[in-house]
């Protein structure tokens, strides 16, 4: 692998549109005036490209430097409208990433003339990306879906769909009518261009057709622009925030994991205060899952990690660092607020020492209340969240990529719509990330989903099973003996103050008012910190991708895209609401005064 060069801030995404096609091959295009309808195509890529420049002028500090933005076509390169878009937008500077339903050999059966199969052999050679699918020909039914596997491979990497179309329904599987209908579902506008001259062009959206009008694009443009630009809600959000981070060089975050070592009863290895160099740290974590897979071939991993890591890197070390430093405030500052109360209970017990209590007091309560004011200004409670969120969706890809599939949309109840991260920076830059990287370009055979399987259940399911069964008990451990010890404390006041009742002594009044406290404040770190929802939530989580894992590890197990690719994007989807949760859970405890 090679090595990254250094970052001194997070990397940005270039700004990319990528544009789908279907259309119907040269039997439907009959009708069609082919100088026309070129001419049509060309007008849609250019608006979409003036589209694109205008994004770019008007947000350039939020995307990366690098020249225009990036216009892709996304073709499966059918005989017909898909070549033909294809070499209309190879001519206006596209670039072209192609998703075939079988491998180029097989595909080119497909082919009716010796000039067509020429067009395509040229068109293959100009891709700079070409996943071959594993479709089958052995009986209709499979030949029908392997077209339908790849139309939909062409939505799932596309902003805009072209459809080269005469209007008719569905007659089979993975036909124009039924891509151009999951188009409108997926919410991906279908720039309509009739297959009959004269070619008139009406954009559809939103699952509904806008009727047949005098051809506009300004339905799209509008769409366009509102998928490319950023969110800006009421309140500013991190997006300028999260690209001039700088890597910190040290930390209090250890404080709480100190504090989750002491009340779990595991060895204490909180790591100090120094913060370790993200981008190696983050590159030998990844190495070592790619050296546990060594028949995952080694050009997929070079490609996910020139597309994904560093983006995975900062993301995931940020909210890291973030996560201990808020977690770390709130644990210091209930325990603070208990000491206060100690030190203030003091003061009569020792009359010479009274300016010292006070003083110590007074110094407790100016740092709880230094401590709650910077992490708010700063936002401490918002960058954990936000890019922890980032983190999550980008680490998906890493095993969703190799298929060709993205993340899929959140799922978000009506009631929970508050901080929704559709509507977010977080949701828009992962999708440029998304967008910028576009395939993978790989030969997905029998091979190929082995080597997948092994890397999917030993590495990607293994370790996040892994991961939870371990967070559980820990989390459980913490819970209860955050419990057990504050309960204790309060029956040690009951014990104080009955036999007050009966003797008098300052102790017995330090202890009545110290013990509870000290248990009140950690009933609020054990509130605050939500170990019981998180062991709870690991518990449901290693159960669900258990169960995901065992589907695919089966010793009658036959690997094939469909099933391998339902198994990953489940797995994404159990994760992804995994993380809406714990965010809808956390989003609301910024820091407050533990009052």
């Amino acid at each position: 692998m090679s090595a990254m060069k250094q970052m001194e801030n997070p990397p940005k995404a270039r700004l990319a549109v990528r544009v789908g096609v279907t259309g119907h091959r040269p039997h439907g295009l009959d009708g069609a005036d082919i100088d026309a309808l070129r001419k049509k195509v060309k007008e849609v890529l250019k608006h979409v490209r003036g589209v694109a420049a205008e994004v770019k002028s008007s947000f350039e500090s939020l995307y990366a430097d690098g020249g225009p933005p990036i216009l892709r076509i996304i073709s499966p390169l059918a005989e017909g409208a898909d070549m033909l878009v294809a070499e209309e937008a190879l001519a206006e500077g596209y670039e072209l990433q192609c998703a075939l339903p079988f491998d180029r050999q097989e595909y080119e059966k497909d082919f009716t003339d010796g000039d067509s199969l020429g067009r395509y052999r040229e068109l293959l050679g100009k891709a700079t990306a070409l996943l071959e699918l594993d479709g089958s020909r052995a009986t209709p039914d499979l030949e029908n879906e392997a077209y339908q596997t790849a139309g939909r491979m062409v939505l799932a990497q596309s902003d805009v769909l072209i459809a080269i179309w005469d209007g008719e329904d569905e007659k089979g599987k993975g036909g124009t009518g039924q891509i151009v209908r999951e188009s409108l579902v997926s919410e991906i506008p279908v720039v309509w261009i009739s297959s009959m001259d004269p070619h008139e062009i009406m954009v559809l959206m939103g699952g509904e057709y806008e009727g047949f009008k005098e051809a506009s694009l300004r339905g799209l443009e509008l769409r366009l622009k509102r998928v490319l630009k950023p969110e800006y809600p009421k309140k500013p959000d991190l997006s300028r925030v999260y690209f001039q981070e700088r890597q910190p060089t040290w930390t209090w975050g250890f404080i709480f994991e100190f504090f989750c070592d002491i009340f779990s009863g595991e060895k204490m290895d909180a790591g100090g205060y120094r913060v370790g160099d993200f981008e190696k740290e983050t590159a030998e974590e990844w190495r070592r899952v790619w050296d546990a897979c060594p028949g995952f071939p080694q050009s997929v991993k070079e490609q996910i990690n020139e597309k994904f890591l560093k983006h995975y890197t900062w993301a995931d070390k940020l909210a890291s660092y973030y996560s201990n430093v808020y977690r770390s405030s709130f644990v210091a500052n209930y325990l603070m607020a208990g000491f206060a109360v100690f030190f203030a209970m003091l003061i009569p017990t020792t009359e010479k020492l009274d300016n010292l209590w006070i003083i110590c007091e007074i110094a407790l309560i100016m740092l709880i209340i230094v401590i709650t004011a910077v992490g708010n200004l700063k936002r401490w409670h918002e960058r954990w969240i936000d890019y922890r969120l980032l983190s999550e969706q980008i680490r998906h890809l890493r095993f969703l990529t190799p298929l060709g599939l993205t993340t899929p949309a959140f799922r978000v109840p009506a009631h929970d719509t508050y901080g929704d991260p559709r509507s977010t920076w977080v949701n828009w830059h992962f999708r440029a990330i998304v967008r910028e990287a576009g395939m993978v370009g790989t030969k997905i055979d029998r091979e190929y989903l082995l080597s997948y399987r092994d890397f999917l259940s030993r590495e990607e399911l293994a370790g996040q099973i892994e991961y939870h069964k371990r967070n559980s008990p820990r989390f459980h451990r913490i819970h209860n003996t955050l419990h057990i010890i504050g309960g204790g404390l309060f029956v040690l006041t009951l014990v104080a103050a009955s036999v007050h009742l009966f003797w008098h002594s300052d102790w017995l009044t330090l202890c009545s008012a110290v013990f509870p406290a000290l248990g009140a404040a950690l009933y609020g770190i054990r509130t605050q910190g939500e170990f019981e929802q998180i062991a709870k939530r690991s518990d449901a989580m290693s159960a669900h991708l258990e169960n995901l894992r065992n589907e695919i590890v089966k010793s009658d197990f036959v690997p094939s895209y469909r099933l391998l690719g339902h198994v990953a994007e489940s797995a994404a989807e159990v994760m992804s609401s995994e993380t809406l949760d714990w965010r809808i859970v956390f989003q609301s405890k910024r820091l407050v005064l533990p009052g």
